[in-house]
């Protein structure tokens, strides 16, 4: 893997979202370039290059800028962790993406989350969320109820008017592994089936084989923005790292292309998580 890092390109996915959210939000507001200008003494040129995506900018800067156009609270906290992640290197501790991605799955038309060993975190329920924090990923007790909230807020994007295609590709061991017990498990499967019916979400589930394939090297999600290209994201258990070298983002591509060819269909793939749950029969 080849991460191409934030310093080696004038624009990345992320800084151009950021500056569509900025552009969007002064225009709503009502404000020219000029107007804006004038009450923050940010320079329109400056104002431009911050609306089309263009490093460097500061974080100041971009909080000024949310304040003056009237963002609320909830958005406005999330734009500035983007802000933030964006003139950073790629990689980040893992306390802080939930409200980065909160904004690029917002703007994302496809999202594609191979998960080798968990079920998808769009897809979880609260116990079974907060069992894999405490179970897996070892969280601090303090930290569990509220990195739960922040996942399931998460998922309110796949219930907006139009959510973006969901494509969620899961192992069979990922169905068998009781995390939070049998109740939750089976609560789990049970709200994994209801999912698959909505019409903009499709599980896939990778049955044991019996040979390898390119899913064993670990799970990503790869996410794809309208008139843009796409990037990847890996996760571990204390940082976070995004891939948005092209050529990089085309690997993975040529995952996904493999881990549907050897994963069950639609229906195969429901019926395998009913006959793991004990609803069929």
């Amino acid at each position: 893997m080849r991460p191409v890092t934030l310093h080696a390109a004038e624009t990345t996915v992320r800084l151009e979202l950021l500056g569509e959210e900025l552009r969007r939000h002064r225009e709503t507001a009502g404000m020219s370039l000029a107007e804006v200008t004038a009450k923050t003494g940010i320079s329109t040129s400056k104002l431009s290059r911050l609306e089309n995506g263009r490093r460097p900018h500061k974080l100041d800067d971009v909080e000024a800028l949310l304040a003056i156009y009237g963002v609320g609270e909830s958005r406005r906290d999330d734009l500035v962790a983007l802000a933030r992640d964006a003139t950073e290197p790629t990689a980040w501790p893992e306390q802080r993406p939930s409200a980065t991605l909160r904004v690029l799955e917002s703007k994302a038309d496809m999202l594609v989350d191979y998960q080798a060993t968990l079920v998808p975190a769009l897809l979880q329920t609260v116990p079974y969320a907060q069992a894999v924090l405490r179970e897996v990923d070892m969280a601090e007790e303090p930290s569990v109820e509220d990195r739960t909230a922040d996942r399931i807020r998460r998922q309110a994007v796949l219930r907006r008017p139009r959510p973006p295609r969901y494509y969620a590709i899961l192992t069979e061991a990922a169905l068998r592994t009781p995390v939070g017990g049998h109740d939750v498990m089976r609560g789990q499967l049970r709200y994994l089936m209801e999912a698959g019916e909505k019409p903009d979400v499709t599980i896939r589930v990778v049955p044991r084989l019996g040979h390898g394939h390119p899913g064993l090297r670990g799970s990503f999600r790869r996410m794809q923005f309208p008139n843009r290209g796409a990037l990847v994201l890996l996760e571990n258990r204390t940082s976070s790292l995004f891939v948005e070298d092209s050529v990089e983002v085309k690997r993975y591509d040529q995952v996904v292309v493999e881990l549907l060819s050897v994963a069950l269909d639609e229906a195969a793939s429901a019926r395998l998580i009913a006959e793991v749950g004990g609803f069929s029969g």
